[in-house]
């Protein structure tokens, strides 16, 4: 309130205040020249008469009117500002300018959203009315590019909505400040209306290639994912507690791997939820090593997030890839021009906690019957060979032998790659999947919205399952438990 004041109130007035009060309110340099001016009256006598002959009239005025205009006006007047400035620059502002800023930017990021599913839909009509091949084949170029960001875009809504526009509990909210991402989807919409050409025709020319703006919006989701935990969710108080089911928010955000909610059930003031998961082609495997250093639950839990995050966004880029591929085969079945497959791609992590090694990832179907398939055959030949050679030197046997890794071995039967996320947690409601409360009827969820009280217990345990990791004497499972009260 003393900041206000000082703010808006002028010197003369402040002046005239004094006169009538004998307790300062403030501290302004034309009151203090009047009292020292009262201690020498010698040199008062001579600064009043040499100002006598002229004297400039004193207007009174408001320092900072805009501070006084309405917040609609002021909001106006905001958008005609890129995001990363509201961001960057007017969000430091003032507290004022910072609440008008951060709800633009929310705002902003949301409306990406439904900017997504209305060009998705308005799209796949497109698709279904072309006969030109060439037309059709850009077409499905510029669709291919809004499922990149529309995955990028869940993976960072995952991360954020928690923190950023969260209207089911009160707690420590921030935006999203990341105004350069929301300049950059709005620079693609526009040409996407205005000038695709410019969308589709690194894709044309070169098999998946992307333009600038979506490359560019791929790396700021992976920077500024890893940003947001480690600035605003690892340093805030009960991170652990408010961050809830945000681990399963980040496995609903994978497209292409097999999802199965076992139990969704939730009482006045908790809920309970089972989940399974299964990543195609993908491994993930702790092996115990020597501490090397302690780290707190908030930090470990940050880790597993990034490593979870990892996993699903480099899933859904290979398989989305050849989802696509396979989708353009069904579009055009008279190619002038062969559709080239997606290349082979392995993406691999590691990294170390605590008293646990981590090494995960993931390939495509390309790299995966490249890597097993033809060693399969090889070592089938190898062990017909062998079976020969044995057979002939025990004078003519048929050979009629069970070989070590045969249809009898169970683990023989068991893929080489994918992994399995068993998931239970137990938590306050408001804390519950976001796939799980958008699902909630609007009167339900508004008995949500009238709880705000979230002392309680939240219990989240995930099961890991490689069983592919067997045959390179590995570990097969991890159990990741976090327990937190408030």
């Amino acid at each position: 309130m003393m900041d206000l004041l000082e703010e808006i109130t002028d010197e003369s007035d402040h002046e005239q205040q004094q006169q009538q009060q004998e307790s300062p309110r403030g501290y302004y340099t034309r009151a203090k020249r009047r009292r020292l001016s009262e201690q020498f009256p010698q040199d008062r006598e001579d600064a009043s008469s040499s100002s006598s002959s002229y004297r400039v009239p004193e207007v009174s005025k408001r320092k900072n009117p805009i501070m006084f205009v309405p917040t609609e006006v002021l909001q106006s007047i905001f958008k005609h500002l890129t995001y990363h400035e509201l961001s960057s620059k007017v969000r430091l502002v003032n507290r004022r300018f910072k609440i008008v800023a951060e709800d633009l930017l929310n705002l902003g990021y949301k409306r990406i959203q439904r900017k997504f599913r209305a060009l998705i839909a308005s799209t796949e009509v497109a698709l279904r009315c072309i006969e030109d091949d060439m037309e059709t084949k850009c077409i499905a170029r510029l669709l291919s590019l809004l499922e990149v960001l529309n995955l990028q875009y869940a993976v960072v809504l995952s991360t954020i909505w928690r923190y950023v526009y969260n209207d089911l509990y009160k707690c420590k909210s921030t935006c999203m400040y990341a105004g350069l991402i929301i300049d950059t989807h709005e620079a693609f919409f526009w040409k996407f209306v205005h000038c695709p050409n410019q969308l589709y025709s690194p894709a044309v020319i070169k098999e998946y290639t992307y333009p600038p703006e979506v490359t560019k919006i791929i790396q700021m989701t992976k920077t500024f994912c890893i940003h947001f935990d480690k600035t605003n969710e690892e340093t805030g108080s009960n991170s652990c507690f408010l961050s809830g089911c945000k681990i399963v928010d980040i496995l609903d955000s994978a497209r292409y791997c097999q999802r199965v909610a076992q139990v969704e059930r939730r009482s006045p003031d908790t809920f309970v939820g089972r989940y399974s998961y299964f990543f195609k082609n993908s491994w993930f495997i702790a092996m115990e090593i020597v501490q090397n250093k302690p780290m707190d639950w908030p930090q470990q839990q940050r880790m597993m997030h990034m490593r979870l995050r990892r996993i699903v966004l480099a899933h859904n880029d290979m398989y989305l890839l050849q989802d696509q591929y396979e989708r353009e085969v069904l579009l055009r079945p008279e190619a002038l021009n062969q559709i080239r497959k997606p290349s082979n791609n392995v993406y691999t992590g590691y990294g170390d906690v605590e008293d646990k090694f981590f090494y995960y990832g993931v390939m495509n179907d390309g790299a995966y019957l490249s890597k097993f398939q033809n060693s399969d055959e090889n070592e089938e030949q190898d062990d017909e060979d062998e079976i020969n050679e044995f057979a002939v030197q025990n004078n003519g046997a048929d050979g009629d032998m069970e070989r070590v890794n045969s249809e009898e071995d169970i683990l023989y039967r068991l893929p080489y790659l994918g992994f399995q996320v068993d998931v239970a947690v137990k938590c306050p409601t408001p804390l519950a999947p976001l796939l799980y409360l958008q699902s909630l009827p609007s009167g339900d969820l508004e008995k949500v919205n009238r709880r705000h009280s979230l002392k309680g217990e939240s219990h989240i345990q995930m099961d890991f399952k490689c069983y592919g990791a067997h045959y390179a004497r590995l570990p097969t499972g991890y159990t990741y438990d976090v327990i937190w009260k408030s």
